[in-house]
C-alpha cells in the first residue's frame, strides 16, 4: 500500500500538483519587453503575447460595449478545487459559472445572494461546493453548484449575540486551505473565527477592530489583522514590518510557512521591505522584498496580488498584476503580470504577460485583478484592451502558462501526451480520448485503494455507476507506460 500510494502521488504531481510555473520564462529578467499592439481576440479565441511569446491569452467573456466581465478579486479563488468550474463577475449578469477548462458559459448564479459580490469561497477540496455569507442574515451558507442545494453551516448572529452587521474581510477575503476555518466581525466591536469541523467559535483579543475582520492563513492556526498576526487562541503574536496597509494576499512560502504578500510603497518602520512584491513570514515576522525597489524601480501603482495556488505542492507561487504609472507598457513592469516563487529570504520573478488594461474608463472595474488558479498554471484577469478597443468594454481573459500544457496526464514531461476524459464530472460513464494504445485501466481512491480494474473496451468507455460520489484517480496502462488522471463521480 505504501508503494502504491507513493506511485499515485508521483503520477499525480506530474499532472498538475507540482507544476513548475517558470517553464518558458527567464528568472529575474530586467530586460525591456515593451507592449506591442495586437488585435483584441474574439470571444473564446486566443492570441500569444508578442512580448512574452510563451504565454497564451484567451478571451473568455463577451460583456459587450459599455459593460464588464472580470475576476471577483485577486484574493478570491476563481476556479474550483479541480479547475472544472470558474466564476467571473459581469455587469449585466452578475456571477457567471463557466466551464473551467474550455471557458464556455454554463449559467448565471442567480439562485444565491452573498452579502458581498466578492465574498464567495470555493471549497479547497470538494469541487462542487462553495461557501458565502448570506445577504440580510447572519447565516454562513454551504452551496452545491450542481444540485443548487443550500445548507446553513452556522447562524453567526445567534452564535455571537450580534445585533450589528456580520461582516467578512475587506481587502483580503478567504478561508483556511482545508475549508474548515473562516473569520468575521460583528460591527466594529468584536471579531471571531469559526471552525466548522468542531463547531467552535473563538473571539479575538483585538483592541481596535477598525472595521476589518481578521482572516485565516492557509494553516487555519494563524490569522492576519491589519499588520498583526494572531494565534488560534485569538491572541496577538507579532507585528509585521509594514508602513501602511496596501493591496495584499495571504498564502504560503515554498517551505510551507504561512505568509503575507503585499506591495509596499515605502520602507517598513524597521527599514527595508519595500517593493512591488514583499513577502512576510507569519511564523517569525521576517520580511524581504521579492520585486525590490533596487531592481524593479519604485513600486508600481494599481498592483494586486494573488497567492491562492493551493493545489501546487511546490508552494510559494504568487501572481501580481500592475497597471503602472505610464499605462503604455513600455517600462519595466508597466501593464505587466508576473509570477514569483517565494521562500524565506529568496525568490525568483518571472514576467509572463501584458494585461493591457487601466481604470481610465471603468474605474475599479478596469483594474486587471489577476487571480491565479489552484494549480498555478493559469491566470485570470480583466482588461479593456489598449489600442482601438481601449475603454469599449472590460472582458475576462485567461493567460495559460506553458506549465498548463504539461498538466495533462503524462509520465514523460519531455514528450507530453494529451489524454482527455469526458464528461468530467460524470455520474455514470466516462470516455477516454487518447492518441496512443492503452490496454488496461485501474481506478483508485485518493488514499491508494484499488476500486476497479479491467481492460479498456472497444468504445473506450468506463462504467463508474457503482462508485460513490467523490474524486478518484484513473490509471491508464500499456506495456511501457502509465498515465494518471483525476475524475469526479457525482
Amino acid at each position: 500500500m505504501k508503494q502504491l500510494t507513493t506511485l499515485l502521488f508521483s503520477l499525480l504531481t506530474t499532472v498538475g500538483f507540482t507544476q513548475d510555473l517558470s517553464t518558458g520564462y527567464i528568472p529575474n529578467d530586467l530586460q525591456p519587453h515593451p507592449m506591442q499592439a495586437i488585435d483584441k481576440p474574439d470571444y473564446l479565441n486566443s492570441i500569444y503575447d508578442p512580448s512574452f511569446p510563451s504565454t497564451k491569452i484567451t478571451r473568455i467573456s463577451d460583456a459587450g460595449a459599455g459593460n464588464f466581465a472580470k475576476p471577483m478579486y485577486s484574493t478570491i479563488q476563481a476556479w474550483n478545487a479541480d479547475e472544472t468550474y470558474l466564476i467571473i463577475y459581469s455587469n449585466p449578469g452578475g456571477h457567471q459559472l463557466l466551464n473551467g477548462t474550455d471557458y464556455t458559459f454554463i449559467r448565471n448564479l442567480s439562485d444565491f445572494t452573498p452579502a458581498d459580490l466578492e465574498q464567495i469561497f470555493w471549497h479547497y477540496i470538494d469541487p462542487e461546493i462553495l461557501f458565502y455569507p448570506e445577504s440580510g442574515t447572519g447565516n454562513f451558507i454551504r452551496y452545491n453548484v450542481n444540485t443548487m442545494v443550500k445548507t446553513t453551516v452556522a447562524d453567526l448572529s445567534a452564535l455571537t449575540n450580534c445585533n450589528s452587521n456580520i461582516t467578512f474581510g475587506s481587502d483580503i477575503q478567504m478561508m483556511s486551505w482545508d475549508s474548515d476555518v473562516f473569520s468575521f466581525r460583528c460591527g466594529n466591536s468584536t471579531a471571531y473565527y469559526y471552525r466548522i469541523s468542531t463547531e467552535e467559535l473563538t473571539q479575538f483579543d483585538i483592541p481596535a477592530i477598525e472595521y476589518t475582520a481578521p482572516m485565516p492563513f492557509p494553516s487555519g492556526d494563524l490569522f492576519f489583522h491589519r499588520n498583526s498576526v494572531y494565534n488560534a487562541a485569538g491572541d496577538h503574536v507579532l507585528d509585521f514590518n509594514i508602513d501602511n496597509i496596501e493591496h495584499s494576499c495571504i498564502g504560503k512560502l515554498s517551505n510551507g510557512d504561512d505568509a503575507y504578500f503585499a506591495i509596499a510603497f515605502e520602507e517598513g518602520p524597521n527599514g527595508g521591505c519595500q517593493g512591488t512584491l514583499v513577502a512576510h513570514n507569519a511564523t517569525n515576522g521576517n520580511c524581504f522584498p521579492v520585486a525590490s525597489y533596487d531592481d524593479y524601480g519604485y513600486p508600481q501603482s494599481g498592483t494586486h496580488l494573488s497567492a491562492v495556488a493551493h493545489k501546487n505542492t511546490l508552494s510559494g507561487w504568487v501572481a501580481v498584476s500592475m497597471m503602472g504609472f505610464d499605462l503604455d507598457g513600455q517600462d519595466l513592469l508597466d501593464q505587466e503580470i508576473f509570477v514569483a516563487r517565494v521562500n524565506e529570504n529568496s525568490a525568483d520573478v518571472y514576467r509572463v504577460a501584458h494585461h493591457r488594461s487601466d481604470e481610465n474608463d471603468f474605474d475599479y472595474w478596469g483594474e486587471p485583478h489577476v487571480t491565479i488558479s489552484p494549480s498555478g498554471t493559469r491566470l485570470l484577469f480583466g482588461s479593456d484592451w489598449s489600442g482601438a478597443e481601449d475603454g469599449v468594454s472590460v472582458e475576462a481573459y485567461v493567460a495559460e502558462l506553458p506549465a498548463h500544457a504539461t498538466s495533462v496526464a503524462t509520465n514523460n514531461l519531455d514528450a507530453p501526451i494529451s489524454i482527455e476524459l469526458f464528461p468530467n464530472p460524470s455520474a455514470d460513464i466516462i470516455l477516454v480520448k487518447h492518441p496512443v494504445a492503452i490496454d488496461r485501466y485501474e481506478i483508485y481512491s485518493l488514499d491508494g485503494k484499488s476500486i476497479l480494474a479491467s481492460q479498456l473496451n472497444a468504445d473506450q468507455s468506463i462504467d463508474i455507476k457503482s462508485l460513490s460520489n467523490g474524486i478518484y484517480v484513473l490509471l491508464l496502462k500499456n506495456e511501457k507506460e502509465v498515465w494518471a488522471l483525476k475524475f469526479l463521480k457525482n
